[in-house]
Formats: structure tokens, sequence, C-alpha cells
């Protein structure tokens, strides 16, 4: 004699294995989706409300360490437009920021333009060093920061600063940084100095 409930596994397991199938797609498009490509497609629209030279107050005082352990701040970098970025290797939107910054580094870095990728990953810059060399990422140095001194602050967290130390733009959420609308914008701000 059959049980009255034999018949009832065979259906609950076919369901539990379309919800395992279903969930696993579903990672795999999200995942991709924060990986290939910013969240926020262009700068063009957030860079709009920019401040003008007129009305552009001092950026905020940040402090940080490059790979070495060194403490530097943002004056080191005066006379140089500088697009500050806080991020961490455990965040989807700054994880796919990232290239594109590296390519604006990579295009306007120098004298005049710096890109200053702040990670607030607690391990320091021995995890974001093995975070760089598997992404690829050459262009930009490495700086650190502990998390607790940027509390509060959403990630990815931009903040472009002119050559006098002064905020031009703040945004959240992840870029396109190699658009040309960005490009443009840092070409100005370079024009300015």
């Amino acid at each position: 004699m059959k049980s009255g409930n034999s018949g009832i596994g065979l259906p609950w397991a076919a369901l539990a294995l379309l919800l395992a199938v279903a969930a696993g797609v579903a990672v795999a498009v999200l995942g991709t989706s924060y990986t290939e490509r910013p969240s926020n497609p262009s700068v063009s629209e957030a860079l709009i409300a920019a401040a003008p030279p007129g009305k552009r107050k001092a950026a905020p005082r940040f402090a940080f360490t490059d790979q070495t352990g060194a403490r530097l701040d943002l004056a080191r970098f005066k006379g140089r437009v500088v697009l500050v970025n806080l991020w961490a290797t455990w965040c989807p939107p700054c994880v796919a920021e990232m290239p594109s910054l590296d390519r604006l580094q990579a295009r306007l870095g120098g004298d005049g333009f710096q890109v200053v990728a702040i990670s607030l990953d607690k391990g320091g810059a021995a995890i974001v060093k093995r975070w760089f060399d598997h992404a690829g990422l050459s262009a930009l140095a490495i700086y650190n920061a502990p998390p607790g001194d940027f509390a509060g602050a959403l990630l990815p967290t931009s903040i472009l600063i002119d050559a006098e130390g002064r905020e031009v733009w703040r945004g959240e959420g992840a870029y396109d940084w190699v658009g040309e609308e960005a490009v443009a914008t840092v070409k100005a701000l370079l024009a300015e100095r």
C-alpha cells in the first residue's frame, strides 16, 4: 500500500529546483550589471549643477595614507584639479566605477590633475593592492583611510576639487568618468589654473 504523501514530494522538489534556478539567474544578472557598468551612465547631468568659481567653498579636509602608510591630506595636491573618490572593495557600485577612474587617471593624470581614490577597507592598503592587481588597475595610486573617519558616507562618493582647493561638485553613486562630458569638465577646470 502506498503512502498518501509520496506523490506530493515530487512537485515540491520541482518547485524548489525552479526557485533555486531563478535565484541563480537573478544573482547572475544583477552581479553582471554591477560589474559591467556604473549605476549613473554619465556625469554630464550631475556636473550641470557644478559650482561656478565665485560660489565654490573650501573642500573638506581629508586625512588618509598612501601604500607605504605615510599620512597625507589634500594639501599635498594643491595646485592640481583633484577628483576624490571614496570607495571600498566590498561595494559593488564602487568596483564597477574603478576601471573608469583608472582610465581617467591614465588619460589626464599628471602635474595638473589627480584622481585620489581613497579606499575605506578595514584591511588597509594590502587588500586594495591585491584588488587593483586582480582588476588590472595600474594608473591609480593606492590610498586608504579608516572607515570610521568617513562614518555615514555613502559609497561611492566623488568630490571634484579645483586647483585652488575648492569643492566644485559632489556626487554619490558610480559614474562613467571616461565619457566626453567628464573629460571636458576636467579639462575646463585645468584651463582655470
